[in-house]
């Protein structure tokens, strides 16, 4: 799915209010989940990518200002990310990283290893989005 950015001349100028569960970009650039009285913020397009959004709505900082914003939000549970700044495999796991430490997890997930390039389903990531996620146990 790609995330580029569709211009609008036409966002809106006062609070919308949006259906939860509803994806939001604004004219800044920001990323947001509304969930009630709420908004939840994905700091990065690869962290909205692990949710595998059907749409995302444009919009504008004026149409989120009624929701007051709850918390970053993380990488949707299932995700394999790659920390680029140490070279780790992680499986996010109940809101936490596990660091994958064996070939045989990455043989039960179904993921076939390319030689000298990231495994399809794999996403690249930053230490900032690393460090949304509390360390968990590895896994063997």
């Amino acid at each position: 799915m790609s995330l580029r950015r569709r211009r609008s001349n036409s966002l809106p100028t006062e609070p919308v209010e949006y259906p939860s569960g509803t994806f939001l970009r604004t004219e800044k650039g920001y990323f947001y989940i509304v969930n009630q009285s709420k908004r939840y913020r994905l700091i990065t397009e690869r962290a909205v990518e692990s949710w595998s959004p059907q749409r995302i709505v444009e919009t504008s900082e004026a149409a989120v200002s009624k929701y007051r914003i709850a918390a970053k939000m993380k990488f949707r549970n299932g995700s394999l990310i790659w920390n680029l700044s140490d070279g780790k495999l992680y499986l996010i796991e109940n809101g936490k990283r596990r660091h994958v430490t064996s070939p045989d997890v990455i043989e039960r997930l179904g993921i076939k290893p390319k030689q000298y390039c990231t495994p399809e389903g794999v996403m690249v990531v930053s230490l900032d989005e690393i460090n949304l996620h509390e360390l968990g146990e590895d896994l063997r």
